[in-house]
């Protein structure tokens, strides 16, 4: 099965309208904070708030939520799950989440009432209800622990539903239905975020979704929004850009996808989250429309590797195809000694002693150890690897010369700026007595450094190609955090310049979130306007980020990358500008330098709002995100400007006056 275009449509368009899940099944964690129908949190205390009478294991923020999911939640054999089952389960099945489980056994349900569900269906294709199911012999053959999970929870459905007083589809193979809805729920189910970027539970979608297959250079994205609960019925058919294909499939495959065009689910999942697909690229008439199902910063081998072991299938995209390998993977996996070879003569080396490095660094950090052992691990290893000036002697007898964009490094960035600011922020609440200040202002300039670096790489990346926009738009929204986190952390006597940042970029135009597309030139000129304007201002605050950090201050910028060889794309600014920006020396802390740290903030976190009604549209939590962050500044902006009246106001008071007010408008630094 596939999607492919109905007709040509430009980036930022919405392809689909909002569809309705088959089913859905909140993390077990967020069963008593969130709405079982809906998905939306739960106000604490409020005498609204309902539960099921019965296994009061499910709760609902209104009647309407309540009465539109009760027959699921009962029929399905859910209720008796709670009730008499979740009992009998194994330690480690509870401890792993009984999400799958639960929404298996809503989609079985629905696939049921509806004729969806065939033995001929499942003998012979592997599908169940339109839903792909192959290669689950395969998974319970290569993976222990799934197979176990398939059985163990294919005989607790299989006996919650039996607790029904209802008849259901019967197969010769006893418990062969439950398996196979358990198993594409697990290979057809996403992860719904909906807030702050909170995995709260999956859903499971027919066909409209289900059907779009996966490439490592994905043209659309896909975003959640909720049920509008003042409309009788929301239909997902009010726009659709895309049209199915297939050969030789199951009659009752097409039957779901006619059951869908007919609206039917919005009756079975009245308030269920809905998901809407959007072109991330300009897309012709006939195109496939293929969206991601992993994370893209990745070699070849390990993305095939994390296809096969969830999804069973091997990926021939044409990143994957591609001979000479795409640019984008030459920077990845190279060695720094062969980034200006001829493509046919690189050869990525093994790099395995340092993934093992890496991985076990963030590990521990990860499960609660010290975030300074972790800094300090990644830091040993990058100043060890990291291209610096050597003899040719000394480069030949290296095992490893790493260069900033290769995905190793990009590894140690994500888990740096990570590490330090969680160390920023742990320090952050003595700081606003002087306690702590000068730990404070280290780690947050650590942690801003990493930050922008992580940001400017993936830049790099991602005008090379789109299909990054997405990772990007995440860590620009983290730049702007932690360049806004060092401004916050600076010491009273360097507050005084705040009020005289830049607020407004004429080089870089607003973001267009009200357009309904925009035209692939057009965006690549603004996102060209951003990367300059950021340029520009790192050229004056780069040198003093790095200070103290030694594997970094081999970086000349960690904007413009054209320092490292002819391989990459070229700079920017002509070569006389370019010198003469780059010529100053790191200096102590200066006016310009305090200025520019937060004119980069902001440029950070508009790139990132713009880049992100482009991919998701103008309603996404990134978007909330953003316009909390530059409040925020606002907020600060206004303060400073009201202390140059009240010269006798004690800096320190007014910081903690921001920060409650701040607090209190619920703003997310």
């Amino acid at each position: 099965m596939e999607m492919r275009a109905r007709e040509s449509v430009n980036m930022s368009e919405d392809l689909t309208g909002a569809i309705a899940p088959y089913a859905t099944a909140l993390h077990d964690v967020f069963l008593h904070s969130h709405c079982s129908s809906c998905f939306s949190k739960l106000p604490p205390q409020s005498p609204y708030t309902m539960s099921c009478t019965m296994c009061c294991s499910v709760r609902y923020c209104c009647s309407e939520c309540l009465s539109s999911d009760s027959l699921v939640h009962s029929s399905s054999g859910e209720c008796c799950f709670f009730m008499d089952h979740l009992k009998r389960a194994s330690p480690n099945y509870v401890t792993e989440g009984t999400s799958d489980l639960r929404a298996a056994l809503r989609l079985l349900y629905v696939l049921e009432m509806h004729d969806l569900v065939s033995s001929d269906s499942i003998s012979q294709y592997s599908r169940i209800g339109g839903l792909s199911a192959s290669g689950i012999e395969e998974a319970q053959e290569e993976d222990e622990e799934i197979a176990e999970r398939i059985l163990e929870g294919s005989l607790l459905m299989s006996s919650s539903r039996k607790s029904r007083a209802l008849s259901y589809v019967s197969l010769p193979d006893g418990v062969k239905v439950e398996r196979m809805a358990l198993w594409a729920v697990i290979t057809n189910s996403v992860e719904v975020q909906l807030s702050e970027g909170l995995v709260m539970g999956i859903a499971v979608y027919g066909p409209s979704f289900s059907w779009f297959n996966h490439s490592c250079f994905p043209n659309a994205s896909y975003r959640f929004v909720l049920a509008p609960k003042n409309e009788n019925c929301i239909s997902h058919q009010s726009k659709s850009c895309v049209v199915p294909a297939s050969k030789g499939v199951a009659a009752d495959v097409w039957h779901a996808w006619q059951y869908e065009e007919a609206d039917c689910t919005n009756a079975l999942c009245k308030y269920g989250p809905r998901v809407i697909v959007r072109c991330t690229k300009p897309i012709n008439k006939g195109d496939e429309v293929c969206i991601t199902y992993i994370d893209l910063l990745q070699t070849k081998e390990a993305r095939h590797s994390d296809l096969w072991l969830k999804y069973k299938f091997i990926c021939s995209c044409n990143r994957c195809i591609s001979l000479p390998e795409p640019y984008v993977d030459l920077l990845l996996n190279c060695d720094a000694r062969d980034l200006n070879k001829p493509e046919d003569a690189v050869a990525a080396p093994t790099v395995k002693d340092l993934d093992d490095g890496l991985q076990q660094a963030i590990s521990e950090y990860s499960s609660g150890e010290d975030a300074k052992a972790c800094c300090d691990m990644i830091e040993s290893m990058l100043s060890e690897n990291l291209m610096r000036d050597l003899q040719k002697g000394e480069l030949s007898g290296r095992k490893h010369i790493l260069h900033p964009l290769h995905r190793v490094c990009f590894t140690a960035y994500i888990a740096l700026a990570s590490a330090y600011r969680f160390r920023a922020l742990s320090y952050k609440t003595g700081s606003l007595y002087g306690e702590k200040s000068d730990d404070l202002f280290r780690v947050a300039k650590a942690a801003a450094a990493y930050s922008l670096l992580l940001a400017g790489a993936m830049n790099h990346l991602f005008l090379s190609e789109c299909s990054f926009m997405m990772a990007l738009s995440h860590f620009l929204i983290g730049a702007g955090q932690s360049l806004f986190l060092l401004v916050e952390s600076m010491k009273g006597e360097m507050r005084q310049f705040l009020s005289e940042a830049k607020f407004t970029f004429p080089s870089c135009p607003e973001s267009s979130v009200k357009l309904d597309s925009v035209k692939y030139n057009d965006f690549r000129s603004t996102c060209e306007g951003f990367r300059k304007r950021m340029l520009l201002l790192s050229f004056h605050c780069w040198s003093f980020l790095v200070q103290g950090l030694p594997c970094l201050e081999k970086i000349k910028n960690p904007i413009d990358f054209s320092w490292l060889g002819k391989a990459i794309s070229p700079s920017l600014l002509s070569e006389e500008d370019y010198a003469n920006l780059s010529a100053h020396n790191p200096t102590p802390f200066t006016k310009e330098q305090k200025e520019c740290i937060l004119s980069l903030a902001i440029c950070c976190v508009t790139y990132c709002k713009y880049l992100t009604s482009i991919c998701y549209g103008p309603q996404h939590y990134l978007i909330d995100h953003a316009k909390d962050i530059l409040e925020g500044i606002n907020i600060i902006h206004d303060f400073f400007w009201h202390s140059a009246v009240l010269a006798k106001c004690d800096a320190s008071r007014i910081l903690f006056l921001i920060c409650s007010v701040s607090s209190i408008r619920g703003c997310r630094y």
